[in-house]
């Protein structure tokens, strides 16, 4: 009863994300309950004062997501120092960073967890509304959380039970058609149940017009519903059952793409790309979006994301006697999705494929072409899975125990579904042609046209591979806490886990004969301790270190690879040290809390060159390792009543210490004399042709980590009349650094100055609230990927996501 009391608990003056730091808590019930300064978390699977937590924890209360008219997970964190969450490229694609632990490829280091279980679907849409609050626990978590929290993990806890009935309803209604609405209702059903309701709607008419047609792109659409029960009748036994529904209908999203053409660095005098820049050098500014997806499918209207989600949790304490619980966690999870869109993001389809030009004859050239491209994404994917988590918690005077075990299995099954427009090998055999007389004109001449393959030329390939995953991880894990004296604590978490992944890939077009699949599998074993030690030297002032270690899964590599014999490749590990201190000052009046912390990373996971028995392919291996060293400054001032101001800063500086890479290879082999032809050496010297040596990428930075993140808040408030009524205004600027696209750290996104304004009146019952987005529309980009120029035979370019720009809004609340 107590551990369920205590975390429904929330300082009403929560505004901002604050470090914790800790020993268990030695101040009594009633002291928590008449404190709203309190703030209880259960970060580490018990409730605890956020003060006295030994690891760094960042919370974003549903106050300031309130106050600051937050509307999203990216949104949320801005406000929250070392991490970086980024829906630009789309609301599927966020992949959440923390502390410049970002990945290259597949999943991200941070897994996500609602109410204490894990989710398995993206939160790039998940209605804020029904957010009590969000803990952010930085640092290694596998020896608690498990799996993928190799550099944090984000848990979500839900707004539940109330003692009366409560409830509100607002509207969000800004520029570029865009309405949020949410509306939620709790309360007591009987003297022991209690109910929990929300439901949102939310539509965006699109911000960016497309040159291609003059419609607008980035148009997003979704709705949501939760709910559930809480049972507590006072007795021994308590249980929540709460379940999550969220449909997703965006389209084609606001992504532009360079061109090759764009490229200023690296010049290559090589038949492919003809005296052009491989790469580009600086920052990626923001382009035109000019894409034809309207004519690239059957039906335009498929055209976009389309996601279900569905979720559901149970959640049973048993307190045995006052210091012995035993706790139950089930958590389903099932996501199932399409993607349908325009893949080279530019203005053709159907491309003619020109691999080489060379000179041929006393006169003209001579050209290798390929079949014509199809550069779309149409794709649909199933991912289910159950978990379980029992635990044993013991509650003492001088040391605290926890055991537990945890269950998890999950299918992921993924497969092509492209459907051609009727006219689509027409347009592929009119660009075919085309392209030959554009190449082939009086002036050049053409010695021959070689085709690769002649009677494709007017023939798009339609996939219909299949990849499907089967997943199953089991742990035991344990946590003791010890009060060496009344100011000195020492805990000791520890997991082992086995993890098994089977894969069944079949590799085949539309219209090819039945195939076997190819089938692997591999297992991956991982003990994950963590040692923290924590001394209280005042009642305000607290220091802790900590030691952890944890890891990100590994996986498959595709059919190619495995035909290789590289079917798998191993787990990232990181070792992970922090010091911390948290103080207040001025009768709690200024909060100052400081982590500094050093991050090593082994088996970094790259895309690399292997041989196969008849070629050289691409596969995922664990190529380096790297380090993250970083602060973090949290400081909250509240010089009166009716005035707090928050700066937070967040530096993550993060460099390979090791490893290779096969872009860098051919980057250092063109730098030399404009031509790629194995001049640094020859990464295969066994295998006929070139390989460029990979080139080493030590010294550089992980790419999608910004080094320096900056968070400042003002917030004024004052009485209004003889009423309840309250005049409410607030600024804000969130500043982050350059990042770069990729482990040569050429291309990069330069950094961003975002500032917000928001001013408005509220009561008890009712909020008016006025605010600005992008104050100075700031048009940086958030995020790039190195990618490949469709309408230039696959020449280097990149994509990236248009920011939101300037937006003005209203939000009306009513609440009773």
């Amino acid at each position: 009863m107590k551990t369920i009391f205590k975390a429904a608990l929330l300082a009403a003056t929560a505004a901002i994300p604050v470090s914790a730091y800790a020993q268990n808590s030695t101040a009594d019930d009633a002291a928590v309950e008449d404190d709203s300064d309190v703030i209880i978390v259960t970060a580490r699977k018990f409730s605890e004062n956020l003060q006295e937590i030994p690891t760094s924890v960042a919370v974003v209360s549903s106050e300031t997501i309130d106050d600051l008219a937050l509307d999203s997970v990216a949104d949320i964190s801005k406000v929250t120092a070392g991490l970086t969450f980024d829906d630009s490229l789309g609301r599927d694609a966020n992949r959440p960073v923390i502390r410049g632990q970002a990945n290259v490829l597949g999943t991200s280091g941070v897994a996500i967890f609602i109410d204490g279980i894990y989710f398995s679907g993206s939160i790039g849409d998940y209605n804020v509304d029904n957010i009590e609050r969000i803990e952010v626990v930085k640092g290694p978590q596998s020896a608690l959380y498990g799996r993928n929290t190799y550099s944090g993990a984000i848990n979500i806890i839900s707004k539940t039970g109330a003692d009366s009935l409560t409830g509100s309803i607002s509207a969000d209604i800004s520029e570029n058609s865009r309405f949020d609405i949410n509306a939620n209702i709790r309360g007591p059903v009987t003297d022991s149940i209690t109910a929990f309701a929300s439901g949102r709607y939310f539509e965006f008419g699109g911000e960016y017009t497309n040159l291609f047609d003059g419609n607008k792109v980035g148009k997003q659409k979704s709705y949501s519903f939760s709910g559930g029960f809480a049972f507590d009748n006072g007795g021994p036994f308590t249980a929540q059952v709460r379940t999550y529904y969220n449909r997703t209908d965006d389209g084609q999203p606001a992504i532009f793409a360079t061109s090759a053409s764009d490229n200023n660095c690296f010049f290559d005098n090589g038949g492919f790309y003809g005296g052009a820049g491989r790469y580009f050098c600086g920052v990626i500014q923001p382009g035109q979006i000019n894409t034809d997806y309207t004519r690239q499918f059957a039906d335009p209207d498929d055209v976009g994301l389309n996601v279900k989600t569905f979720n559901a949790s149970l959640r049973m304490d048993y307190d045995i006697t006052d210091q012995l619980t035993l706790t139950s966690l089930t958590g389903y999870n099932r996501v199932r999705n399409s993607l349908v869109t325009d893949g080279d993001y530019g203005p053709n389809s159907f491309q003619a494929s020109t691999f080489a030009t060379f000179p041929a004859g006393p006169v003209g050239i001579g050209i290798v072409n390929g079949g014509p491209t199809d550069f779309s994404f149409a794709n649909a994917g199933e991912t289910e899975d159950w978990s379980q988590e029992l635990r044993l918690a013991y509650d003492g005077d001088r040391f605290d125990v926890m055991v537990g075990g945890y269950y998890f299995d999950q299918s992921d099954d993924g497969r092509d579904i492209r459907t051609l427009p009727a006219d689509a090998n027409a347009r592929a055999l009119a660009n075919s042609e085309a392209r030959r007389a554009a190449l082939c004109s009086p002036a050049n001449g053409c010695f021959f046209n070689f085709l690769t393959d002649p009677a494709a030329a007017g023939a798009v390939i339609v996939p219909r591979n299949v990849n499907n995953l089967d997943i199953r991880n089991w742990a035991i894990f344990g946590a003791v806490g010890f009060d060496i004296t009344d100011t000195l604590t020492l805990s000791v978490e520890a997991r082992y886990a086995e993890e098994k992944i089977d894969q069944s890939v079949i590799d085949r077009d539309l219209d090819d004969p039945p195939v076997a699949p190819v089938e692997s599998s591999a297992t991956f074993t991982k003990f994950s301790p963590r040692v923290l030690l924590n001394w209280q030297a005042t009642p305000d002032n607290m220091l802790y270190a900590t030691f952890a270690q944890g890891q990100k899964p590994g996986g498959f590599n595709g059919v190619t690879a495995i035909n290789a014999n590289v079917p798998d490749y191993q787990e990232e590990e990181a070792t992970a040290y922090e010091i911390g201190s948290k103080n207040q000052f001025l009768d709690g009046a200024l909060t100052v809390n400081l982590a500094a912390f050093y991050n090593e990373i082994e088996g970094y996971q790259l895309t690399q060159n292997v041989q196969s028995p008849t070629s050289v392919v691409s596969a995922v291996v664990n190529a380096g390792d790297a380090r993250v060293f970083g602060l973090e400054l949290e400081t909250v001032l509240k010089p009166s009543d009716n005035l707090t101001f928050t700066v937070n800063y967040a530096l993550a500086d993060s460099k390979f210490t090791s490893g290779f890479d096969q872009n860098q290879g051919v980057l250092n082999d063109v730098a030399d004399d404009n031509l790629v032809n194995c001049s640094t050496g020859d990464e295969f010297p066994n295998t006929a042709g070139c390989q460029s040596l990979f080139g080493s990428i030590k010294g550089k930075s992980i790419p999608r980590a910004p080094v320096h993140q900056i968070f400042a808040d003002a917030d004024w408030r004052m009485p209004v009349g003889s009423g309840d009524w309250e005049l409410f205004a607030g600024a804000n600027v969130s500043v982050v650094s350059t990042s770069f696209a990729q482990v040569h750290n050429l291309a990069e996104t330069g950094g961003s100055v975002v500032s917000d304004l928001r001013l408005g009146f509220q009561n008890e019952n009712f909020k008016i609230q006025g605010y600005v987005k992008n104050l100075f529309d700031e048009d940086s980009v958030a995020q790039i990927i190195r990618y490949a120029d469709g309408d230039d035979t696959f020449k280097r370019n990149f994509i990236a996501g248009l920011r939101p720009g300037r937006r003005f809004g209203v939000v009306l609340t009513a609440r009773y």
